[in-house]
């Protein structure tokens, strides 16, 4: 078993976005990679989905709630029940919906990456998803968000299907994936050991 830090990182955003030359169906073509990369490739690809879809819900509920009934702003903290705006837990509120869709989307801009065997993908997803741990557990822990077990449940689920990329077979595979392209690209791949 090898490891080590991948050593080429994009050089531009247009080498960090997944290459999807051949068409959107390019996504679920994944018939090249090991079977356990495979298989955390498709976890990650419907979890990163889902969570976008939940994120979009859960905007509807409260733009809905807030419409419907001003009880909403007042059970969120964002209203008093005299009627005055609290705008630093708007704001706050609406920055951590922002954030959090922002980490979404960067998690799955890079799991799509990492169906290219791209070992800064699999190091910057890493980095990702603990950063989304790391702060998940802040905002649970301050009040801002209401999850407890679940998002430790979350946590740890998070963490474990990273194991998927790291595995011995996927690991080969992004080693070799990544040396192969810096060859092709004229880079000396002993520089990465």
């Amino acid at each position: 078993y090898k490891t080590r830090m991948p050593k080429s990182w994009p050089k531009s955003a247009g080498e960090a976005l997944p290459s999807l030359r051949g068409g959107f169906t390019q996504i679920f073509k994944t018939a090249h990679m090991p079977m356990d990369a495979k298989i955390g490739y498709w976890i990650w690809l419907l979890g990163c989905a889902g969570a976008i879809v939940a994120w979009c819900f859960a905007v509807i509920a409260i733009l809905l709630g807030i419409l419907i009934s001003p009880l909403v702003l007042i059970g969120s903290g964002m209203m008093t029940l005299f009627g005055e705006f609290r705008w630093g837990v708007i704001i706050a509120y609406f920055a951590t919906m922002i954030l959090q869709l922002v980490m979404i989307l960067l998690q799955l801009a890079l799991t799509l990456k990492l169906r290219e065997g791209s070992e800064w993908a699999r190091a910057g997803l890493t980095a990702v998803t603990l950063l989304t741990v790391v702060y998940g557990i802040i905002l649970t822990v301050t009040g801002l968000e209401s999850g407890g077990a679940d998002t430790i449940a979350v946590a740890i689920i998070s963490i474990l299907l990273l194991a998927f990329f790291w595995m011995p077979q996927a690991n080969a595979w992004f080693i070799r994936t990544t040396d192969e392209a810096d060859r092709a690209s004229g880079m000396n791949p002993s520089m990465h050991s």
